[in-house]
Order: structure tokens, then sequence, then C-alpha cells
């Protein structure tokens, strides 16, 4: 049996199974004090993550981003990062050089230090992140505090960077690096803690599959609202151009490191308000029940089947996505 007959997330459940090890929320958290200490980590490689012409620095803020992200999620503040590397001797300096500035760019931007890692040689180039970092213990956001009965909520808008990839593999070059632009939602993490959410996850697996892993971790069921998606301009446009469901680029795609949220009812309207007056936009894209996940197209409710990007797994991936 291969890895790609078995597929990332049950490869995950057989580990945590193995090593008794149960994995709630984006981060890893400990109690010390009055605060909670968040570990993270993520890895990527070249050949899968990052296409041919994308410029080093770009592709290192990236990587840095990424990492941040699961920090965000938790409402927490990123404070030291380790990076590990394995590269071909043959590897090209320049680009490894542009990579670390991309990646010093974006801790900078964030405040994070970085405080060491590893380096091996090997045959692709990969590069692996380790964020800490630290919330206070009455402002953690988890994924297990989804319950039903609460609107559900996004930041900003959805399918941008699925709209680079489709940009890309019909022969864009400027879509490689909308792919690749990401920003980790730290301030707007940070600022929905304060005002009382505590259930987020960001949607870097795409929005489907982050509420299947919700429904499936706590048994709260979402009804979305198509119409209610912010989508990015870019996705409506590039879903008109080539002809592609617009919930495939915006919900079913991955790529995506906006937050996702809930929080009841008669918070909401303050929250709302509050987050734009700090500049921060949030979009109310459905409620949390006891059921099943199902979107609402007009008057049609259905169930959700799809559950978004997995690795290794062949059957999850759009046609002609890279692999």
């Amino acid at each position: 049996m291969e890895m790609k007959d078995i597929g990332e997330r049950k490869i995950i459940d057989s580990l945590m199974e193995m090593f008794s090890t149960i994995v709630e929320d984006d981060s890893f958290y400990f109690n010390k004090d009055d605060i909670y200490i968040l570990v993270t980590t993520d890895t990527i490689t070249k050949k899968t993550h990052i296409p041919e012409k994308v410029d080093p620095q770009k592709a290192g803020y990236f990587f840095g981003a990424l990492n941040l992200s699961d920090i965000a999620a938790m409402g927490g503040i990123p404070r030291y990062f380790l990076s590990a590397y394995s590269v071909s001797r043959e590897f090209n300096w320049e680009y490894f050089l542009g990579f670390n500035k991309g990646l010093k760019s974006c801790l900078e931007r964030h405040s994070t230090k970085l405080v060491g890692g590893d380096m091996k040689e090997g045959y692709d180039f990969t590069a692996t992140g380790i964020v800490i970092g630290e919330v206070e213990s009455n402002r953690i956001m988890k994924r297990i505090n989804f319950k039903p009965g609460q609107v559900v909520a996004v930041t900003n808008s959805l399918g941008y960077n699925a709209a680079g990839y489709f940009l890309w593999k019909n022969g864009e070059e400027k879509g490689a690096e909308i792919m690749l632009d990401i920003e980790p939602r730290i301030g707007e993490g940070r600022y929905l803690s304060y005002l009382g959410v505590n259930a987020a996850m960001d949607l870097s697996d795409g929005l489907f599959s982050s509420i299947y892993q919700i429904k499936k971790q706590t048994g709260t069921g979402f009804k979305i609202k198509m119409e209610s998606i912010p989508v990015h301009p870019l996705a409506l446009e590039v879903a008109k151009k080539y002809s592609i469901p617009i919930k495939e680029i915006a919900l079913n795609f991955g790529g995506e490191y906006e937050l996702m949220f809930s929080v009841d009812y008669e918070k909401w309207e303050n929250v709302k308000t509050s987050m734009e007056r700090e500049g921060f936009i949030v979009t109310k894209i459905g409620e949390t029940w006891k059921g099943e996940n199902t979107i609402l197209y007009g008057e049609k409710e259905v169930i959700i089947n799809e559950r978004g990007y997995e690795h290794f797994s062949k059957g999850t991936f759009l046609q002609g996505r890279r692999e």
C-alpha cells in the first residue's frame, strides 16, 4: 500500500492513534501562568508549492506567512521562528539567499525573531518552519469551541489565491505570484479574540475542508449561504473566463489563509462593527447547527460532500491541479 492509497487525513489519524495524541487546533498549546504558549509547524517543497519563475523572495515570504497563520487562527502573537532546510548540493545559492530574504521580511513585519534551525543535504528543496507564540489564557480561540446556534463568518474575501492558480495553469505567469500572495491574519485574530470570539481556524485547506474537519471533531454542522460568500473579484473573473464553478475556486480549493470564526448571535453586530472600526473586514456566511454541513443555493439546500484539499489523495484534487 502506498501513501496515495490512504490520504493525508487518514495518515494523520493513524499517527494520532499510534502516539495516543489528540490534535485539536491549528497549534499545540500549553498553559504557563496566565498565558498559553503556542507551537506550530509547517513544511513546503519547491516541487509541490513553488511554481517556476516565482521570485524567491515571494516564496520565502509565503513560507513565513503560512507558518504564522496557525498562530493567528488562535488569536496569538508569534514570537520565535525556527527554520530547517533540505537542499541538494547543486541548488542555486542566490535563490536560497533570496528565499531567506523573503522570510526575513515576513518575520520582521510581524515582529517575530528567527532563533535557530537546521540544514541538511537532500534531493528537493524542502523548508520546514516552527513557530512559537503566545496568547492570553482568556483570549485563546479553539476549534472545539465551535458550537450549534452561532453566526459563522470569515475575514476579507475568498478565492483570490485559487484564481491565481488557474491563471498560472492557463499560461498567465502572473498567476504564480498571486498563488503565493498570502498574509497571516495576525491583527484580525488578535482583535477577534479581544472582542470575545473563542472559536476560529484558518482556511488553508479551503472552507469545505475546514467545516468537514470541525464537524468530525465537534459534531457541529454548518449551514452556508452561497450568496453570502465574499468572493474576490479576481475569482469571479477567472471563474467566468475558464468556466469553473465559483464554489470550486472560493470554497473547495485551498491555499486560503483567511480566518473562519463563529460567535453568538447577540454578539455578532458588535463584533462586525468593532472590526470594521479597526479597518478589518468580516462577513457573515451562515450559521452553525446540529445537522449536516449544507450549502444554500438560492432556495435549494444541499449536503456538502466535498472535503477540500488533501495531500496524497488524488481524488480530492481539482482537474489540472499540481500534485
